[in-house]
């Protein structure tokens, strides 16, 4: 994974990222249960971090197949958004 990350530019960056991905899996489980606003926030922060990790596999030239897991993470992560803040319009 070490190397992962100094292909993607990100190697002296990848304890940051990874922190900041569990926290976001944190703010969504307590999200989940707990605060419909941290659940929407952190929703929000997951899906644009999941788009930015699309941007950067696609200027690197990744294949669409290592790309994937990166677009359906985004996908996820918005359609939990938009459903937290549909809720919280309600």
């Amino acid at each position: 994974m070490i190397m992962e990350y100094s292909r993607w530019g990100f190697g002296d960056l990848r304890i940051l990222v990874a922190s900041f991905q569990m926290l976001g899996g944190i703010g969504l489980l307590l999200g989940m249960y707990n605060n419909i606003w941290l659940l929407c926030l952190f929703s929000f922060l997951l899906t644009l971090m999941m788009i930015s990790a699309v941007i950067i596999r696609i200027r690197i030239k990744d294949s669409f197949l290592m790309t994937l897991p990166a677009i359906i993470y985004a996908l996820v992560n918005s359609v939990i958004f938009y459903i937290a803040f549909l809720e919280i319009n309600a």
